[in-house]
C-alpha cells in the first residue's frame, strides 16, 4: 500500500533528523513507525546518541550558573518547617 502525507515542515524536518541519528533513509525510519503503532507498541524511542545530545546542551545550558551555597542543601534549609 503506497500512502501520500503532507507534513509541515517542522515535522518532516524533526523525523528526518530522527531517521539521520539512526542511520537510515526517512522511508524506511516511517515505515518502522507505522508497523510498530499497528502492533500496539509505541514509536521508537531516543537513540542514545540523541540522549547524549540532550544532556550535553542542558549541561552547557548551566555552565554559567553560579555555584549553589551548600547551605542550600543543608536538612535545615530543606525541612525549615519541621523543628
Amino acid at each position: 500500500m503506497t500512502v501520500r502525507l503532507k507534513l509541515k515542515p517542522d515535522v518532516e524536518a524533526n523525523l528526518a533528523a530522527q531517521a539521520r541519528a539512526r542511520g537510515i533513509p526517512l522511508d524506511t525510519y516511517l515505515q518502522g513507525v507505522i508497523e510498530d503503532l499497528a502492533h500496539g507498541g509505541v514509536a521508537p524511542s531516543t537513540s542514545l546518541q540523541e540522549f547524549r545530545d540532550t544532556l550535553d546542551r542542558l549541561a552547557e545550558m548551566g555552565r554559567n550558573l553560579p555555584p549553589l551555597d551548600p547551605a542550600a542543601l543543608s536538612r535545615e534549609s530543606i525541612y525549615h518547617d519541621r523543628g
